[in-house]
């Protein structure tokens, strides 16, 4: 979660809990657990996603551009205003993601969007990020960029054991918010936080800056897994049902 740049292939699976089972029996023999997870594998993440007044981020996902961007602030688990948080700049071309993150603080990051600290004290305060600070600044203003909604999910995280670089990730209990849009531990309560997946879907994410692994193909083969576009974000403006547990369709499965 540390790391300020990636360039990866990036592949979505919309699966069932059974489906997810024998995935990660398969998976055992090659992979271990995120070095930040517990001892379940899982940690928490919460999104703040950005967007232009007429939603451009999320109709370029509906007319499937080639290429798209988005914007978001995320953070890990319960943070206070003190623990990190990562602004994310995300590109997506043909399959290949490129990210660039700036690492802040929750309470500088939370200042900076609510005009408290400009970008020049920002950058001062974190001279490592200001690079990607000047970037995200760009974007906000080009755009117009304001806050749409808070994502939050469960999320099971593995590496390769002789690849870091390959990734297996499982989501679950997506939620949105779009009320009270703040992120440190105390934002949110009293305000629902809705499902917008059905409880017994997964969200199965491989990660590789190389080609998959046989192994890994031929898993993903035997179990039926289809790859689908699936954008967590734009999903949240047209969710399926939640109590629905038939396959959606290939846009918002």
């Amino acid at each position: 979660m540390t790391e300020r740049f990636f360039n990866r292939h990036e592949f979505k699976y919309i699966i069932s809990e059974e489906t997810a089972a024998a995935v990660l029996a398969s998976i055992q023999p090659h992979m271990k657990r995120d070095r930040h997870t517990n001892e379940e594998a899982h940690y928490r993440i919460s999104s703040l996603y950005f967007d232009t007044p007429e939603n451009l981020f999320h109709e370029e996902y509906l007319r499937e551009e080639q290429f798209r961007q988005k914007l978001r602030l995320r953070v890990y688990n319960q943070p206070t205003l003190l623990d990190p948080c990562f602004f994310e700049i995300k590109k997506k071309f043909r399959g290949y993601v490129s990210k660039r993150r700036a690492r802040l603080t929750l309470g500088a990051a939370s200042a900076w969007l609510e005009d408290r600290m400009s970008l020049e004290a920002l950058s001062e305060a974190f001279p490592l990020e200001a690079p990607v600070l000047r970037e995200i600044h760009f974007l906000r203003q080009h755009y117009g960029l304001d806050r749409r909604v808070v994502i939050s999910y469960l999320r099971q995280a593995f590496v390769g054991i002789f690849d870091e670089t390959l990734r297996v990730t499982m989501d679950r209990q997506l939620k949105k918010r779009t009320t009270d849009l703040r992120l440190h531990h105390s934002a949110g309560r009293g305000t629902a936080d809705s499902l917008y997946l059905p409880t017994d879907r997964v969200v199965l994410e491989i990660k590789s800056s190389g080609a998959i692994p046989l192994w890994l193909a031929q898993t993903l083969s035997r179990l039926a897994c289809r790859k689908q576009a699936f954008s967590k974000y734009s999903t949240s403006y047209n969710p399926p049902e939640v109590n629905d547990s038939v396959e959606t369709d290939r846009r918002h499965a």
